[in-house]
């Protein structure tokens, strides 16, 4: 999972420019207080991710990036299992996978619908650990929707850690 989550900060930080754009990251406290009065929370992880981890309640699922992933060959795979079973353990099955983001091309066009459904309205934004979220963040400001806010530290890091209300997992 760490390398996952390195994967994300490092394909974010390549893509990402230095100037942000958005209103301001708030901590999962203030996103919460002002959704409860109208803001919108909008979560960008894969659908995998807001089903399998748990969403925020209320939160519009919109990913930013869809991941696809590219097996290594079966040998290393059976060889892979093999380790496993010598060590007793499960290692880290990350290096079976090359995993390739795919940037949603409909991302903004999804928030505009949001939008034109809630109009007047902050809109919220989460990820997982706040990184995809910044980077989508930076992507509506840009394209002028205003009174866009970053979700500070994510779902998982934020969000749950402050026990605000979730469900789904």
């Amino acid at each position: 999972m760490k390398k996952i989550f390195l994967f994300f900060l490092i394909f974010v930080a390549v893509f990402a420019e230095d100037k942000i754009y958005y209103e301001d990251d708030i901590s999962p406290k203030e996103a919460y207080e002002m959704q409860k009065n109208g803001a919108i929370l909008i979560d960008v992880r894969t659908p995998g991710e807001f089903i399998y981890a748990g969403h925020a309640i209320g939160a519009i699922n919109i990913p930013i990036f869809y991941y696809s992933f590219k097996t290594k060959d079966i040998k290393s795979r059976i060889n892979f299992s093999k380790l496993e079973l010598k060590k007793s353990k499960a290692l880290d099955s990350h290096k079976m996978y090359e995993i390739i983001p795919i940037e949603n091309r409909n991302f903004l066009e999804d928030v505009k619908q949001v939008i034109k459904k809630f109009p007047n309205r902050a809109l919220l934004i989460i990820c997982r650990s706040g990184a995809r979220s910044q980077y989508a963040a930076n992507i509506l400001a840009k394209n002028g929707i205003n009174e866009v806010y970053n979700v500070e530290d994510g779902f998982i890091f934020g969000w749950k850690k402050s026990n605000l209300p979730y469900g789904g997992e």
